[in-house]
């Protein structure tokens, strides 16, 4: 066995010739949540004019030297004109947020601070050369660049790329990724439930999972426990960015998975990894297909999912990392597992007097798969120990954004950190 630290980096390792996929060109709205696979730089300067941060006066700064001076109002601008009318000198012109600064003037007061009659406004301070102005340029010079390459696309990366004028970005290809549920007992969900079977349900929570990390999930049709029918699950999986297996990597007589594999020439990288859930894990490679096997119980899949293939998934779209972040918690009650195994504990996320405690889901040991539905957090139990006490902390992998509103929503920001890998 090896830890899940090392199993992870022989994972990434392995994908460093295959990642990151390459480039295509989508609209705006199909680059989110992708990874950036160009430099974009700024065609063009944000803002393109000088343009007035608040509603007020446009003027010289050196024609307010004092309170209480008075200028002419020369003319107003609004947002929409266009730039480069002049301000005549001695004078002041009426503005509104995001008009553009006349030619000449270089400071602007808040109306808050002018009184006006009629054609005259009287000032109630010196002015400040650049006071509510925001130059051309300011945000972005032209010509500079505006996003890294590998940078993530988000909503403000959409908004900042479309002020630049592009309504298409190149992001990093989504891993076309073969889910493929294995075991003459799982049966269709929408078909008859014949003695002996049990639902597909690994199939849907894994693509679920895969769709969720930035993966386009390719259902395979449930490949029987013998190995004619693996080896056409194999064949059907070429062509893929990747291929999860989910069942028959076990020591059983019918756990196929891994000497089908062998014979199609894939090279296991690694059996068995010292985490629960997911030890019987493996990961290995035919070709260029890297080939992720969970086992089949479904909180074990997806368990080793989340901790192994997530984050490679993710590589292969040009991310770093999980995705996930990591807070630090306390254990509610105390806790005893296997020395050797790191232990991924699903729990809930509770705030108590300024902390976060990790509270373990009711019938965790059982695994039911119920306790999957909205699982918003794991805390992780680190190898080394068989004991752990009430208090005792941890860290803790938020997987929801309900867990994550309760462990931050009380002081716990500062303490966020996003796992390296």
């Amino acid at each position: 066995m090896i830890t899940p630290r090392a199993a992870l980096s022989r994972i990434l390792r392995c994908l460093e010739d295959l990642a990151p996929l390459p480039a295509e060109r989508v609209a705006l709205s199909e680059a989110v949540g992708r990874a950036l696979a160009e430099e974009l730089r700024a065609g063009r300067a944000l803002p393109p004019f000088d343009h007035s941060r608040m509603d007020g006066y446009a003027l010289r700064a050196a024609d307010v030297p004092r309170p209480g001076t008075r200028l002419p109002v020369a003319f107003e601008s609004f947002a929409g004109d266009a730039p480069g009318r002049a301000l005549p000198p001695g004078s002041c012109a009426r503005i509104f947020t995001g008009a553009p600064v006349p030619l000449g003037a270089d400071s602007v007061e808040m109306q808050e601070e002018v009184r006006r009659r009629g054609r005259v406004a009287r000032f109630l301070r010196a002015a400040e050369k650049g006071r509510f102005v925001r130059a051309a340029g300011s945000d972005v010079a032209a010509g500079s660049r505006a996003i890294a390459a590998g940078s993530l696309v988000d909503a403000g990366t959409v908004g900042l790329a479309a002020a630049l004028g592009r309504t298409e970005l190149w992001v990093h290809r989504r891993p076309r990724t073969g889910v493929l549920a294995t075991g003459s007992e799982i049966a269709p969900v929408d078909g008859p439930a014949a003695p002996g079977t049990i639902p597909d349900s690994n199939s849907h929570a894994i693509a679920a999972a895969a769709s969720e990390a930035g993966a386009l999930p390719v259902v395979l049709p449930v490949a029987r426990d013998d190995r004619a029918s693996l080896r056409r699950a194999l064949a059907a999986a070429q062509g893929l960015d990747a291929l999860v297996t989910i069942g028959g990597v076990s020591v059983g007589d019918r756990d196929l998975v891994r000497p089908v594999l062998a014979e199609a020439g894939a090279r296991i990288d690694f059996w068995r990894v010292a985490m629960h859930p997911g030890l019987p894990a493996a990961f290995g490679r035919i070709g260029r297909l890297p080939v992720f096997c969970l086992p089949g119980n479904p909180a074990s899949a997806l368990g080793a999912f989340e901790i192994l293939a997530r984050p490679a998934l993710r590589a292969l779209q040009g991310l770093a990392g999980s995705g996930r972040l990591e807070l630090p918690a306390r254990l509610s009650a105390p806790e005893e597992k296997p020395r050797h195994l790191t232990v991924y504990l699903p729990c809930e996320l509770r705030q108590s007097a300024g902390t976060t405690w990790a509270v373990r889901l009711p019938g965790e040991h059982a695994r039911p798969l119920s306790s999957l539905a909205g699982l918003g957090a794991l805390a992780i139990l680190p190898a080394g120990v068989a004991r752990l006490r009430r208090g005792a902390p941890v860290a803790v992998r938020v997987l929801g954004s309900t867990a994550l509103s309760v462990a931050v929503g009380r002081g716990g920001a500062a303490a966020a950190r996003r796992p390296a890998r």
